[in-house]
């Protein structure tokens, strides 16, 4: 992150010239006071806020979750549901990984084509150490305190 700033509108400044970096699996803590802008800086790292100054930039293959301090919480999903929407993009290779492999059993599959995808699936899900998502998800889980998984959102 360099010389990363925001301003609300009136001419509000809440973050000015920024700079930091983490080492790969660091975690990370933000205090401060109400207003001082950590839910912004957190937004902005994540990608959920890109009218920001500055730059960010990382590494290939690193990813960012972000879970909103008031989120808006479909009362019909499980608590472990709505932990992985924070890692939709991960969830959602595993789940196109486990769609190719079951194809493997259909009479008329293209096992050339399947492969192909298979590899290239596995290629990208080993980069970015998504085999173990579940286990992560419960630590994730448990550092925050959750409820089990299985637990409805629902109030």
């Amino acid at each position: 992150m360099v010389g990363v700033g925001k301003v609300h509108k009136p001419n509000k400044q809440v973050l000015k010239d920024i700079y930091l970096s983490f080492y790969y699996g660091a975690k990370i803590g933000v205090l401060g006071l109400n207003g001082a802008g950590k839910s912004t800086l957190l937004r902005i790292i994540a990608g959920e806020d890109k009218d920001f100054l500055g730059t960010i930039q990382s590494q290939k293959g690193i990813t960012y979750g972000y879970l909103s301090q008031e989120p808006a919480l479909d009362p019909e999903k499980t608590v472990k549901e709505i932990v992985e929407e924070g890692a939709q993009e991960t969830v959602n290779l595993l789940k196109e990984y486990e769609a190719i492999n079951a194809k493997f059993a259909e009479p008329d599959a293209d096992f050339d084509k399947l492969l192909e995808k298979q590899g290239a699936l596995q290629e990208k899900i080993e980069q970015m150490g998504a085999w173990d998502l579940d286990s992560k998800l419960e630590q994730a889980m448990d550092a925050l305190r959750c409820p089990p998984g299985d637990t409805s959102v629902k109030v």
